[in-house]
C-alpha cells in the first residue's frame, strides 16, 4: 500500500509540474501576442484566446480560398488567351471560288466524269 501511495505522489508531482509549465507557456504566449483581458477580468482566459484564434483561422481560411479562386481564374484566363493567340496564328483565310473560273469548271468536269 505504501508503494502505491508513493507512486501516486510521484505521479501527482509530475502532473503538477506539467500543469505549471503549461500555465507558464500560456502566459508567455499571451504576453508575446499582447493580449489584454476582457474588461472586468484580471487575467486572459484560455477560452478568450481560443475564440480569437478560431476567428483568425476562420478568416484566414476564407481569404485563402478566395485567393485560390482568384489565382485559378487568372490562370484560366491566361490559358484562354494563349489558345486564342495560337488559333489566330494558325487560322487560314479561305476565299470563295468564282463559279466561272477555269479551276472550278475543271473540277465540275472531273466530278461529272467520275460520277458517270
Amino acid at each position: 500500500m505504501e508503494a502505491f501511495v508513493s507512486t501516486a505522489q510521484k505521479d501527482h508531482t509530475a502532473e503538477d509540474d506539467r500543469l505549471n509549465a503549461a500555465q507558464k507557456s500560456f502566459l508567455d504566449m499571451v504576453g508575446y501576442f499582447g493580449l489584454k483581458p476582457k474588461s472586468g477580468e484580471k487575467e486572459v482566459a484560455p477560452g478568450y484566446v481560443f475564440m480569437l484564434w478560431y476567428e483568425f483561422c476562420s478568416d484566414f481560411k476564407n481569404t485563402w480560398k478566395r485567393e485560390c479562386k482568384n489565382i485559378s481564374k487568372e490562370r484560366l484566363k491566361e490559358a484562354q488567351e494563349n489558345m486564342k493567340k495560337i488559333t489566330a496564328e494558325k487560322r487560314v483565310e479561305t476565299k470563295k471560288i468564282n463559279a466561272n473560273s477555269l479551276k472550278e469548271r475543271l473540277r465540275q468536269k472531273e466530278a461529272s466524269v467520275s460520277s458517270s
